[in-house]
């Protein structure tokens, strides 16, 4: 071999190592980059549970069963390869060649410092260029039909439950509307009772108590002697009490009498009067019924008013009933703190467009026709996020077992 052969080898072998190594490299760069597939899964996760949430509440407005799907375990697989062939090449001599129309002759071959990589893949022994990526999704969804989910699905929820979303900031006058069933009102002996329905033709009386409890500041905290009676219940719990056998922490039977309602008189207004109201919070006064508050209306007659809380799933029914009726169903909020501001205003309880014309926050396609939650419906969009918590709260840890997982393959 001539010396102009061995340089060629040479220059051939040190362009094919680099090739290989940046080859390499960047394999694996892409690999080891996963955080933007992270951040798919959990948008995907986000919007499937969304849309198991509309599309009940699309069932309830339909009057059709409910049906509730857990994600169980999100499994994301991505893999990629890429393969390098070797260049073609001629080693050794030139071979002289004649000069067409001359006596002359060339040592310059029409081959020479030519390099194909991956030249002739058909042929024995050479190997073509690739590169090759996949990646793949499974997850397990199983039906919630256990004892435990209906249960807590059908529980109603507790002043308790109620105080720690109104920690967490979200309205109370949108609470109120959400977790209400009906307020039964007792005046001069006549008992009253209104339902929070916006087709009932009692609700403008409801919507008035619904003022006043805003005005005033219906709230709830624990009864006085609470914390004896919740320490009892947690040692039948650990003795082999009522839900020994379900996995969860939490008694529910035991925590309805523990907690009440009461008039937070730190909140009131610099214009708000006192109106014999009781109890008011932090006081040790009880009455007979946690849930039921008094006061006094302008002629001075006493109001024992009682409220009746919602279950999540009649939660589900009621904003059903509100889809149903459109227009007529409505409900107007008028707190500043449940309309918001800004970009974040909005005095509507609850949206719900059938077509998905305009930007959506989530939409779903059910019975023929696609509904969309609008981007600018803030509350809606937060009551969407209650009943995901509502969910969890009120079932065992068994039903809610959500195991995200990405495996990467090199």
């Amino acid at each position: 071999m001539s010396l102009g052969g061995l340089e060629m080898g040479r220059r051939v072998s040190r362009i094919a190592a680099t090739a290989a190594t940046a080859a390499f490299v960047a394999g694996c760069a892409y690999n080891d980059h996963f955080d933007n597939r992270v951040d798919r899964f959990d948008i995907a996760s986000e919007q499937a549970r969304d849309q198991i949430i509309l599309t009940n509440i699309v069932r309830a407005s339909k009057a059709e069963p409910l049906a509730f799907l857990q994600i169980g375990k999100v499994t994301g697989v991505n893999s990629s390869s890429n393969q390098l062939g070797l260049p073609s090449m001629i080693l050794g001599p030139s071979v002289p060649t004649k000069i067409a129309g001359t006596s002359a002759t060339s040592f310059v071959s029409s081959l020479d410092k030519q390099f194909v990589f991956g030249a002739n893949p058909g042929a024995s022994g050479f190997a073509a260029n690739s590169l090759t990526t996949s990646g793949s999704t499974t997850f397990d969804v199983n039906p919630s039909e256990t004892k435990d989910f209906y249960r807590g699905l059908l529980l109603t929820v507790e002043p308790e439950t109620l105080a720690f979303f109104s920690q967490q900031g979200v309205a109370p006058e949108l609470l109120f509307y959400l977790f209400t069933e009906k307020l039964v009102e007792e005046k001069d002996g006549v008992v009253t009772q209104y339902i929070n329905d916006p087709l009932d033709p009692r609700f403008p009386a409801f919507q008035h108590y619904v003022e006043l409890a805003m005005t005033y500041s219906i709230s709830a905290e624990p009864e006085p002697g609470a914390k004896a009676k919740s320490a009892a219940a947690s040692n039948n719990n650990k003795k082999g009490g009522a839900d020994k056998t379900n996995g969860d922490s939490s008694n529910q039977d035991a925590q309805g009498p523990d907690w009440r309602l009461c008039f937070d008189r730190a909140a009131w207004g610099p214009a708000v009067k006192y109106a014999d109201n009781h109890p008011i919070c932090g006081s040790h006064e009880k009455l007979s019924n946690p849930r039921m508050v008094t006061f006094r209306d302008r002629q001075g007659r006493l109001v024992k008013l009682q409220v009746f809380p919602r279950s999540t799933f009649a939660i589900f029914q009621y904003l059903g009933r509100v889809v149903a009726a459109g227009e007529a169903g409505e409900i107007k909020l008028k707190t500043p703190e449940a309309i918001g501001r800004g970009s974040l205003q909005d005095d509507r309880l609850f949206v719900l467009d059938q077509g998905g014309g305009g930007p959506c926050f989530v939409l779903t396609d059910y019975g023929g026709a696609t509904w969309c939650v609008p981007q600018d419906a803030v509350n809606t969009k937060r009551i969407i996020g209650l009943l995901v918590q509502l969910l969890a709260l009120n079932t065992s840890v068994r039903d809610i077992a959500l195991t995200p997982e990405v495996r990467l393959i090199q």
